[in-house]
């Protein structure tokens, strides 16, 4: 028999039937959940090692499904007098990331695209337990025709894009990252090339519509910004168009022309729903531009967990409200539900969800930013069940990993989190954490966090 460690007399967080299961141990074994039991008083623990559960209660680790390692400030630099935006990468960024996401309760991960040899090299340093930190699926560089340094690879055609493909599937990753300036014709070329090669497809869409993506054959969608004027009424879509070149103004103006109850939106949802498209929100970056006059994210005391090269960068250079005017807030913030109600359309018409963050964008930080995401999803009018299996079981299910992470359950690896607080009752007792177990092995995640402090 190798390693064992019982949990005892926990609530367990039944996140498929929405059902606590009380007063159990929980037995683990080399990293797996061996057995769940009726705790018994009277029953003696020799030989193992011991974590008291009592009135605490027990779920899966988290899963965020859309966090960046390879990141660093953005910056412009002048190449002949041609601007040229680049992310100047930090290989202790990525780390720290890894880090935090352990420290919050994030045992598992997607890093939907960054330059190929981070987010590979992140995930195999995490592997082979060289670094602390979650279970990760990667992308690579990101597909796009424009350029962006450290971040995109630039391409033309098909015979491009197939070649970039290949190139990235023997350097190990798990997803294509296709994006915003994609034609149909391009984003199809990358979709059928991501498949022929065993890899599925994420894309951050803008010139390609959701309904034409989905219609495509595209696996998963991420952010709840849609963009496409193709979306909008059709006497709204020239007066969007002026706006589009105005960079996140545009965010907040489609919602301000959109119609929720339009054939189009019907259309859009229809298509993800027959095709089976997932779909990554990743509000907790939109919800900080909006409210950014606000001061919500932006006096967040877990920033001091990030360097401060980053958090300066968001101040003066990268922000997603950088120049915005109080007409522009007072705009955006009057939108905001509107994306509440998107988000309930979706899920209401069954199309499966996942709790991504986009992690290490403006103000978002990794790992606390999670249990932001969990919060906004519950103001959008979902319940704490709801959204607690989308942070675990959707997640699970869109990397490929629904057979053994993603539940408290006999067999499944025991990367748990254990909590002071019932989640169910209140989605914000998911941040109360008492103990994150990584494959059995508990984490001082105060330690941890008492590290990373600047």
């Amino acid at each position: 028999m190798g390693q064992q460690r019982v949990i005892t007399n926990t609530h367990v967080v039944d996140v498929s039937r929405g059902q606590l299961i009380e007063n159990r141990d929980v037995y683990i074994t080399e990293g797996k959940i061996s057995a769940i039991k009726k705790h018994k008083p009277q029953i003696t623990y020799s030989g193992m090692e011991v974590t008291d559960g009592t009135d605490k209660y027990l779920i899966p680790g988290l899963i965020d499904s859309h966090v960046h390692v390879a990141i660093g400030p953005v910056k412009v630099r002048m190449d002949d007098q041609t601007p040229v935006i680049y992310l100047e990468l930090e290989k202790e960024y990525a780390e720290r990331t890894a880090n935090l996401l352990i420290a919050y309760g994030v045992t598992t991960a997607r890093d939907p695209g960054g330059l190929t040899e981070v987010t590979v090299g992140t995930k195999k340093a995490i592997a082979r337990g060289e670094i602390l930190g979650p279970e990760f699926s990667v992308a690579g560089s990101i597909l796009d025709t424009l350029a962006f340094e450290n971040l995109t690879t630039t391409v033309k055609n098909k015979a491009e894009i197939l070649a970039e493909v290949k190139r990235q599937k023997a350097a190990g990753v798990d997803w294509v990252k296709l994006y915003t300036s994609l034609s149909p014709e391009l984003l199809k070329a990358g979709i059928d090339a991501a498949r022929d090669n065993g890899l599925k497809s994420v894309s951050h869409l803008h010139t390609t519509s959701w309904t034409e993506a989905a219609r495509l054959g595209l696996d998963n969608i991420v952010h709840i910004i849609p963009g496409s004027n193709k979306l909008l009424p059709e006497a709204k879509r020239s007066e969007y168009e002026k706006f589009e070149a105005l960079g996140a103004i545009a965010f907040y103006k489609w919602f301000e022309y959109v119609d929720l109850d339009s054939p189009e939106i019907a259309d859009m949802l229809e298509a993800m729903s027959k095709n089976k498209v997932t779909l990554d929100p990743t509000l907790v970056p939109f919800h900080a531009a909006f409210f950014g006059n606000k001061n919500i994210y932006q006096s967040k005391a877990e920033l001091q967990y990030m360097p401060e090269a980053m958090t300066n960068n968001w101040k003066t250079t990268f922000n997603f409200n950088l120049g915005w005017k109080e007409h522009d807030f007072t705009a955006a913030q009057a939108v905001w539900p509107k994306v509440e109600k998107l988000v309930r359309m979706l899920h209401e018409k069954g199309i499966m969800m996942t709790t991504g963050t986009d992690a290490n964008n403006p103000w978002v930080v990794p790992g606390s930013s999670l249990h932001d995401e969990l919060e906004v999803l519950v103001k959008c009018g979902l319940t704490s069940t709801e959204v607690l299996k989308m942070a675990t079981i959707h997640g699970a299910k869109l990397i490929g990993m629904e057979k053994r992470v993603g539940q408290v359950k006999k067999g499944f690896e025991a990367d748990l989190v254990l909590l002071n607080g019932n989640p169910f009752e209140d989605i914000a007792n998911t941040k109360n954490i008492e103990t994150v177990f990584v494959n059995g092995k508990p984490v001082n995640s105060k330690a941890v966090l008492e590290k990373l402090k600047r």
